[in-house]
């Protein structure tokens, strides 16, 4: 049987009042409802720390930083550090974050380079430094959760 016009409008009602009965809605439950879209951290992780800062070998640099959404780390994503530029020969380094979200680089040569990392159900989040020999820089990558229901 098909309910046609004013009696679907007033089953879909009816069936959203016994749904919110329950329920305290919220302005992303509105928009989950009418775009399929959140922006809410998904993530429910420890809070994200900064690992220790790496000894470093003469002529080189490093990088410490973490990987976290709004809900915390994200642990144990790879995180890929390349020398800007398509070419197959460009440096490649990688390193995965610990259970707190934190990652260490200790051995890149000075340069150009951008860190990107890919988390499952998020955007991807790069940023770009530039390394010095005898430096240890310090990131953040902030992958946001895609929250797009299909």
């Amino acid at each position: 049987m098909r309910l046609g016009g004013r009696y679907r409008t007033a089953a879909l009602i009816a069936a959203l009042t016994v749904v919110s009965a329950c329920h305290k809605h919220t302005h992303e439950d509105l928009q989950l409802m009418t775009t399929g879209c959140s922006t809410r951290g998904h993530a429910k992780g420890p809070q994200p720390r900064l690992p220790r800062a790496p000894t470093l070998k003469s002529g080189f640099g490093g990088v410490v930083g973490t990987v976290a959404d709004a809900g915390g780390a994200l642990p144990h994503y790879s995180v890929l550090a390349t020398t800007p530029g398509n070419s197959f020969r460009a440096s490649r380094a990688s390193v995965v974050a610990d259970s707190s979200g934190g990652f260490v680089f200790d051995g890149l040569t000075p340069g150009a380079y951008r860190l990107l990392v890919q988390p499952y159900n998020h955007r991807p989040d790069s940023t770009d430094i530039k390394i010095s020999a005898g430096q240890v820089d310090t990131v953040e990558l902030r992958p946001s959760f895609f929250g797009c229901v299909s």
